[in-house]
């Protein structure tokens, strides 16, 4: 199976375009956005599945900040982070709805033949590698359920 290297390319060309929009603030989200990309790997020959984690993984960052953004009251600072949070949407795969997800997981676990919980591991890790950028917690929620 090829693996696909378009995402760092998409990345590049709407950094670009951004500069030559002098769009300060999409410039900068993805400034750090490539930036976390080639922290992982200098050249960033990664194949997008990788980079998907990364980028889901920093989304992930931007959600809990606006979490605690919330708690203290920091109304700026929660709408700069939800607009941050919008560019590196455009990035990741549309999230699944909780029940997709729970679909997902009820065949995986169905395909493996796993029955215990001492086995969700290999769920998690098997649903994960076929769905990059999926929510982690959710999966875990769901195999918890059906393997108790």
């Amino acid at each position: 199976m090829e693996e696909k290297r378009e995402l760092l390319k998409k990345v590049n060309d709407t950094l670009l375009a951004a500069m030559k929009g002098k769009d300060e603030f999409r410039l900068s989200v993805l400034r750090m956005m490539k930036s976390k990309i080639l922290y992982v790997n200098a050249r960033g020959d990664l194949p997008d599945a990788e980079i998907i984690k990364i980028l889901a993984k920093y989304g992930k960052e931007l959600k809990e900040s606006i979490e605690e953004f919330q708690k203290i009251g920091r109304a700026a600072e929660v709408e700069t982070t939800r607009k941050e949070l919008a560019v590196v949407a455009e990035f990741l795969p549309r999230e699944l709805p909780a029940d997709e997800i729970k679909a997902i997981v009820q065949k995986t676990v169905g395909e493996l033949g796993v029955s215990s919980i001492k086995e969700m591991g290999r769920v998690m890790k098997e649903v994960t590698a076929k769905n990059p950028g999926i929510d982690g917690r959710l999966v875990s929620q769901f195999v918890r359920e059906l393997l108790k």
